[in-house]
């Protein structure tokens, strides 16, 4: 406790004008509060620092998707290497973006996870239901805060709902309990609670992913005292800053922000918050071999086993299938390999699969043609064709009709594509020029078309827009149609 305080007036000159900063420690084997630091100087009236930031209600950014990876995949919705879309979407008028701005394409459950994407966590959270969520997550101790009479929705894993950082710790305890949220102890007579949240295999899982472990290694090559496994938050507004992070022994909780929620700009969990994290972490580093031979061993449950998955399926595949387009090493849960999870607005009853029949040249023709053999060909969910290779989209993977015995009512969408600017263009003003104009022209399908500027959606639904660009740097465009194609275009202007 000594070492905390002294820690948060050390970062105390480190810190912004009115920001204060919290930190709680707990012992995740016993759940005894070995550390709990409110504010970073209790004599500070400017940093509001009579407010205990542990125990007030923030909110918690993207600290909650390591529960909801580790929920779905005990329903048997996804594994750490699911293929998920990390696609701009609209759900009403709901239309989350990612914190560094752009979309990656396709991604893996545990990239997504380590990478904090927020789109995907999204898909996973509509596929699990938000209420379900928000009761699991209250039923282990964290309570979500939602304005009376709100419901749980999507917007909860990106912070959408307040929660405590106290409450917060304590859930944590769960990635390194087999599961269970144990409850704070803060008193030596307090009785040792917990309540289940996860599977012991799902929180492991997820832990061993937290500290850049996904990669399933040999039992022999698998270190048994776990890393430091950090997960970071960044509220809306760049109002709070977190970070928490578990170690063979310890959950570590730390916030950073103004009490009175005015933004800081600049402010984010991997650049405010970690450093202090870094700094309790090596505080409560074993000081000699004896101590360090103590700390708890972290062993592979037996519900968890190594397998190879094949994309975009999302399940194992034999050698030389043609539907493998690409091997994924992953962990796997009872050994379950869940179907890649689909968007309901996306795809049609056949999903990603697609039973054709081709004739003796290899082309496709209706199912009564002569010689007709059926064959099934794995695609790529359709919003992810921008950022596949020319031979992985559907034009290519699908094979083109007979002429002499066409298929009957199998068409696809015409592709979108976007034309004014080529991929990996660089801008340059026109001499005395302060602004660039970029006219633009969408091709291909129909109904209105959503535009998106890193990642931000602009104020236009037509084909044709005029883009005008100021400031210097790195752009990505974006436009996205009801069918859920997408045509995207990275430039940078100088």
């Amino acid at each position: 406790q000594r070492q905390l305080e002294e820690l948060a007036l050390n970062w105390k000159s480190r810190l912004p004008p009115r920001s204060s900063l919290a930190m709680i420690v707990l012992d995740h084997t016993d759940m005894k509060v070995r550390g709990w630091v409110g504010s970073v100087d209790i004599n500070d009236d400017s940093r509001f620092s009579h407010v205990d930031m542990i125990s007030a209600i923030r909110s918690p950014g993207s600290v909650l998707k390591p529960f909801i990876y580790g929920l779905a995949m005990d329903e048997g919705l996804i594994h750490p290497a699911s293929l998920l879309q990390d696609v701009p979407r609209r759900t009403g008028d709901y239309r989350p973006g990612n914190f560094d701005s752009g979309f990656h394409g396709p991604v893996s459950m545990s990239e997504a996870l380590v990478r904090s994407l927020n789109l995907p966590a999204v898909q996973v959270l509509e596929a699990y239901g938000p209420k379900k969520f928000a009761g699991m997550l209250r039923n282990a101790g964290l309570p979500l805060l939602l304005p009376a009479g709100a419901q749980p929705n999507l917007s909860l894993i990106l912070g959408g709902a307040g929660a405590r950082l106290a409450d917060i710790a304590a859930a944590y305890s769960a990635f390194a309990r087999q599961g269970r949220a144990g409850k704070l102890r803060l008193k030596p007579d307090d009785p040792l609670l917990e309540r289940p949240l996860l599977s012991p295999g799902s929180a492991w899982i997820i832990r061993r992913i937290l500290a850049s472990e996904a990669q399933p290694l040999p039992d022999s090559a698998l270190a048994q005292v776990v890393p430091l496994a950090i997960k970071t938050g960044t509220s809306y507004g760049y109002r709070d800053a977190w970070a928490i992070g578990l170690n063979a022994r310890y959950v570590i909780g730390v916030w950073t922000g103004r009490p009175d929620g005015t933004p800081v700009a600049g402010q984010f969990g991997f650049a405010s918050a970690v450093p202090v994290l870094n700094q309790v972490n090596n505080l409560l580093q074993s000081r000699s071999a004896l101590d360090e031979a103590r700390l708890p061993r972290d062993p592979r449950p037996a519900s968890v086993s190594r397998g190879v998955i094949c994309w975009p399926g999302g399940q194992s595949l034999p050698d030389g299938d043609s539907n493998c387009r690409r091997r994924l090493a992953t962990w796997l849960l009872e050994g379950s390999q869940p179907p890649t999870l689909l968007l309901p607005e996306q795809e049609g009853i056949r999903g990603i699969h697609f039973p054709i029949w081709l004739d003796n040249s290899g082309k496709r023709v209706a199912a009564d043609c002569p010689q007709a053999q059926e064959k099934s060909v794995d695609v790529w969910p359709l919003p992810l064709e921008p950022w596949l290779p020319q031979a992985e989209r559907r034009s290519a993977r699908i094979p083109p009709a007979s002429a002499t015995c066409p298929p009957l009512g199998q068409t696809f969408p015409a592709p979108l594509l976007l034309s004014g600017i080529r991929q990996g263009a660089v801008i340059k003003r026109l001499p005395g020029e302060s602004r660039v104009s970029l006219p633009l022209l969408v091709s291909g399908s129909e109904g209105p078309r959503w535009w998106f500027l890193n990642g931000e959606p602009l104020n236009v639904q037509g084909r044709m827009y005029t883009l005008q660009l100021v400031n210097a740097g790195d752009y990505q465009l974006l436009v996205m149609d009801e069918a859920g194609q997408v045509a995207t275009v990275d430039f940078t202007l100088q």
